[in-house]
């Protein structure tokens, strides 16, 4: 047999061996890779835990760049450096991981010590939850319909129920109470951070923005709007520092109120025997 045919051409339907060789050579590199990236991984230090603390936090790193539709399971993993069916290990959906970023928005606010003048501390509460989501605005809407029952969110809720209970509210109406507060703390916080566009203007120019319209407000006729005449200049440039503080001031004024009456007020039952 010549030497020829000891060696016969390659079939049309296979690659050449130049191209053969280049592949198997290829994939050694590749295996020569994946066992150098095993043993550094084997020999380096180990992997951070995964805890509750370590996904709500970084899920709240996720919306503080991206606002809450750039949270997801995926991006969540993506953050955390595994894989997406290892978050499922710890939460069940996405809406658990949304408890744990309300949960999380709560995790820096300092309570106040407490004051004998109970109006001090309940104000002196509201204003430091305000001040832990406002530092987290981009979090603040999924405090809507959610209510935080982790560790954060029932420390703020005993302290601020201890604060009404203190004072002299029964447990009915110092639960009502911490309600009223928390909800117009959350609900104005909503309302400073939308982001509400001025038509037309960058953020620079809101302040000559609001000057144009106080100005177009003070042209109509005063007889048609009177009141609004009388107010507008604080309507257009109070702060919002002022308008929160209003508020809050009104809201525990009233229940201030509230208590007073009732300590004032004989107990219906003995209203009831001195009538008889």
């Amino acid at each position: 047999m010549t030497e020829q045919n000891s060696n016969p051409p390659t079939p049309p339907w296979w690659s050449s061996r130049e191209i053969r060789k280049a592949a198997r050579d290829e994939r050694r590199r590749i295996h020569q890779e994946a066992r150098e990236i095993r043993r550094t991984a084997k020999d380096g230090p180990p992997r951070e835990p995964i805890t509750p603390d370590r996904l709500a936090d970084a899920a709240l790193r996720i919306v503080d760049e991206g606002g809450l539709d750039s949270l997801t399971v995926r991006s969540l993993a993506h953050e955390v450096g595994v894989g997406t069916m290892t978050i499922y290990w710890y939460v069940q959906n996405k809406e658990e991981i949304l408890d744990l970023v309300s949960d999380r928005l709560l995790a820096n606010v300092v309570l106040p010590a407490p004051d004998p003048d109970w109006r001090i501390s309940a104000k002196a509460t509201a204003r430091a939850v305000r001040g832990a989501m406002l530092s987290h605005a981009r979090a603040l809407p999924v405090m809507v319909g959610r209510g935080s029952f982790g560790p954060n969110g029932l420390r703020v809720i005993e302290h601020a129920i201890a604060v009404f209970r203190t004072a002299g509210f029964d447990d009915m109406e110092a639960a009502d109470a911490y309600f009223a507060v928390s909800n117009y703390v959350t609900g104005f916080s909503l309302m400073q951070t939308a982001n509400v566009s001025v038509p037309g203007k960058s953020d620079m120019d809101r302040r000559a923005y609001f000057a144009m319209v106080n100005e177009y407000v003070m042209s109509m006729p005063p007889e048609l709007y009177p009141n609004l005449h009388a107010t507008a200049s604080r309507i257009l440039t109070a702060s919002i520092e002022e308008r929160f503080d209003f508020g809050l001031e009104c809201l525990i004024a009233g229940l201030d109120a509230r208590l007073k009456a009732k300590r004032t007020t004989p107990h219906a039952e003995e209203v009831q025997g001195e009538a008889g």
